[in-house]
């Protein structure tokens, strides 16, 4: 449910509200008016758990294009927040953007509960049959690895065969494995059910995903939160990791994992998802795009020698949908059953 609320100054907050965790409520927005530039948020969190965070993200010409607030420049219940009432949140903006706003921008905020931040409820990791341990993370309905698949075998204990990118293992390390479609399926044939129903060389209890479930997944985001669409719903899923990040920080690297520095398209995580770019292995052999490109498989073939796949760009801020050859070898993110 999304309600708008108008406040004078031109000042608007949106609010997301998700009756399944808890709300925020009774807000309140204050930009000062003593030339600080400071803004205050008042508000009301109700709900049955513990502990929310809570996300901001402000438009600076009241358009539709956001920016995430950082955290390290708001004072006040930041998260993670308790139910109660009369929260506050102090922000200044100048901190995060001084060349984006003065006194006199015309503001939008968003803010709402980032509920899905959370690993999947009974299953913060999965192992694979090789060891190898992934983190979860739970984005609406579907629960997802938060790696690529790095695995040699299959979860009875046969090999499979993994393409490690230009041949050199350490590259599986930092970014997953490569698999031709028919590894993937070992010897299921194609589905686009939702759920999928193919095991394939996920581990038990996980499936391989089919173009349906990753329709799920950006259709979730994109009519649920309202500054996501099909032109940035990418840049939410990928790992924030990035040569020459504006957000700073750890997201600010040149160390493996990561995304290529881009002057316009940079990753935000904002629901963990962590995509990252792993390129892809060609049916010659040959391997592209590490670092600029990420490529996962789908269940559900599209012709006999085709399959469906999905897409982030490091300079496209969506995430592409379309077929390739069986014989590519792409990334695999597992779905829990």
């Amino acid at each position: 449910m999304k309600k708008i609320i108008l406040f004078s100054v031109c000042l608007f907050l949106f609010i997301n509200l998700f009756s399944q965790t808890g709300s925020i409520t009774n807000i309140q927005v204050e930009q000062r008016s003593d030339g600080s530039g400071l803004v205050d948020v008042y508000f009301d969190l109700n709900g049955s758990e513990d502990a929310y965070f809570m996300n901001l993200r402000v438009s600076f010409d009241a358009g539709s294009t956001y920016y995430h607030l950082s955290g390290s420049s708001m004072s006040g219940d930041t998260g993670p927040l308790s139910p109660g009432n009369n929260k506050h949140i102090v922000w200044d903006p100048m901190q995060d953007h001084p060349n984006r706003y003065s006194p006199a921008t015309k503001l939008k905020i968003i803010a709402y509960i980032q509920e899905s931040m959370n690993p999947c409820p009974g299953a913060a990791t999965v192992t694979d049959y090789d060891g190898n341990t992934y983190n979860t993370i739970l984005i609406g309905n579907q629960c997802w690895m938060k790696e690529n698949l790095n695995t040699t075998r299959d979860a009875t204990g046969n090999n499979i065969t993994r393409y490690c990118y230009n041949n050199d293992n350490d590259w599986c390390e930092f970014y997953g494995g490569l698999y031709t479609w028919a590894t993937v399926m070992n010897g299921t044939g194609s589905s686009n059910g939702n759920p999928s129903g193919v095991q394939g060389i996920c581990p038990d209890g996980w499936h391989v995903p089919s173009d349906a479930e990753w329709t799920e997944l950006t259709d979730y985001l994109i009519n649920t939160y309202v500054d996501i669409n099909s032109n940035n719903v990418g840049n939410k899923l990928k790992s924030c990791r990035q040569v020459s990040s504006p957000l700073g920080g750890d997201c600010n690297t040149s160390g493996h994992p990561r995304w290529n520095s881009h002057g316009t398209h940079y990753g935000t995580n904002d629901f963990g998802f962590s995509a990252l770019p792993g390129g892809y292995r060609n049916s010659n052999g040959t391997f592209h795009y590490l670092g600029t490109n990420g490529y996962w498989w789908s269940s559900a073939e599209s012709s006999s020698t085709t399959a469906w796949r999905r897409n982030m760009d490091y300079s496209n801020g969506g995430v592409s949908r379309t077929n390739n050859y069986k014989t590519y070898g792409f990334s695999v993110r597992c779905l829990r059953d």
